[in-house]
């Protein structure tokens, strides 16, 4: 018997009809684009979706149906890209469907924008008698009926706005209205209908730092050649880490109850269940299951997913900031308060110096007395890297250095202080360690001079003095 019933379905997707052909899915808000070109590329990174659904399973195979879509968002940040494959099988007809989506975003303000997208494709149409069990083989339907493969151009369209956490779309599919006869029978062809699909959802964050969202979704099917208003509304609960739970209602056919969990990072596994609750839940007591994996790719620059933990961060680091710079504003006034003091203190000493009568006699130091320059006296660092303060390079050789400053002013002041003893004394800088050294003399070779200046500066100086072999890296 359920055989015959079978065939009476087949007939009525074969023969001209007013029956609606957009699927039912339970779980299409995890991939609105099934329904809606606009939504490709709604989000960040790659999107792969498949979800399978089968119904009536009471009647030999039942309904089944099987959609894989891939989206992405391209790096010009409005367009997007996808691919949109279905098929499904009832009884002697399967179809198979490929669509190329395209979308761009136009930004109507600092939350809102507005999306329009297009899928255009191919549709591949099968009718198989040849498995049909009839109680009349005459049956003129049966053999007028030719089994055959049909395959026509397909496009729909789409728009969806969003503003905040609101989303609204509204979708045409099958716009062209494609119809085919197969093998010239005028009872046998198969047209797409176009349909008309509006949906509308809102994301309510009942506490955005612990992710756990209220997602109320409603969504109207028209049917152009007057098939009835198909209807439906969800309600989903989501932890937006871990799991979400949800109910449903299909207008004039059934209650829907849906759970999903977060397998592993990235990857979303979903179950729903069709309660039917119209006359035909009489003679179908099988479960109407639907399954779904989603997998995310992220971008390349993984971006932060939690804002409210993202803004939290923001102000902590603000803070440490703000501290931070109130410390260094701090003792920056203090150092320069302390390089004022010492530069007025010099100027005295200096001043009090110029009224000392000048000692006309020059003290010559015997040349046996300066100690040689050994290996052992020198330092020298292989990544060091000087430079003049021009920003020129410093040439190779050795350096008679007094003293190393993380503060430039503080080796100003030095050479404030040394210049009338050592008039070609300089400031050059180590790219190294970004320290400011004060150099006295300078030779390219170890020579007498270069021993007499480093015992020299040794002699007169109180700073820390010491000869330095430089070869730029």
């Amino acid at each position: 018997m359920t055989k015959y019933i079978l065939y009476a379905l087949t007939l009525l997707y074969i023969i001209p009809s007013k029956a609606q052909q957009a699927p039912l899915y339970n779980q299409y808000h995890v991939a609105p684009l099934i329904y809606n070109p606009s939504y490709v590329g709604f989000n960040d990174g790659v999107d792969v979706t498949l979800i399978r659904n089968q119904k009536w399973g009471n009647y030999g195979e039942g309904f089944n149906a099987n959609s894989l879509s891939v989206g992405t968002l391209l790096k010009d940040n409005k367009s997007g890209l996808g691919i949109s494959l279905y098929s499904d099988y009832v009884g002697i007809t399967s179809k198979l469907n490929a669509h190329l989506l395209y979308a761009y975003r136009i930004q109507l303000g600092e939350k809102a924008n507005l999306r329009a997208g297009v899928a255009a494709g191919v549709v591949d149409n099968r009718i198989d008698f040849s498995n049909v069990v009839v109680t009349d083989p005459n049956d003129p339907v049966v053999v007028n009926a030719v089994g055959d493969r049909k395959t026509m151009f397909d496009m729909n369209v789409g728009l969806n706005f969003s503003y905040a956490d609101l989303r609204v779309g509204v979708s045409m599919p099958q716009v062209l209205g494609s119809k085919l006869l197969y093998a010239g029978n005028n009872l046998s062809y198969y047209t797409l209908e176009r349909q008309l699909v509006s949906n509308i959802g809102y994301s309510w964050y009942l506490n955005r730092e612990k992710g756990l969202i209220l997602n109320p979704e409603a969504m109207v099917i028209y049917s152009f050649p007057g098939a009835p208003l198909q209807y439906s509304a969800n309600l989903m609960f989501e932890m937006q880490k871990i799991a979400w739970v949800g109910v449903g209602y299909k207008s004039n056919y059934a209650m829907s109850f849906n759970v999903g969990v977060n397998l592993v990072k990235n990857l979303k596994f979903g179950l729903a269940y069709d309660f039917m609750i119209n006359d035909v839940a009489t003679y179908s007591n099988k479960p109407n299951a639907e399954i779904m994996l989603k997998y995310s790719i992220p971008p390349k620059v993984q971006q932060v997913q939690d804002n409210s933990e993202f803004e939290r961060m923001l102000a902590e680091q603000k803070r440490i900031m703000d501290s931070l710079n109130n410390v260094i504003v701090t003792n920056d006034a203090n150092a320069r308060n302390q390089i004022n003091q010492l530069e007025n203190e010099n100027q005295v000493l200096e001043d009090s110096l110029k009224k000392w009568p000048k000692n006309t006699t020059t003290q010559v130091v015997p040349v046996d007395t300066i100690p040689e320059i050994t290996p052992e006296d020198m330092t020298s660092n292989p990544a060091d890297y000087f430079i003049e303060l021009s920003g020129k390079d410093t040439p190779n050789g050795y350096y008679v250095i007094t003293g190393a400053f993380a503060q430039k002013s503080n080796a100003d002041a030095l050479i404030r202080k040394i210049k009338a003893k050592y008039p070609n004394a300089r400031i050059i800088q180590n790219k190294r360690n970004n320290l400011y050294y004060v150099l006295l003399y300078h030779s390219t070779e170890k020579n007498e001079g270069l021993g007499y200046a480093s015992y020299k500066a040794k002699t007169d100086l109180t700073e820390e003095t010491w000869v330095l072999h430089y070869v730029k890296p």
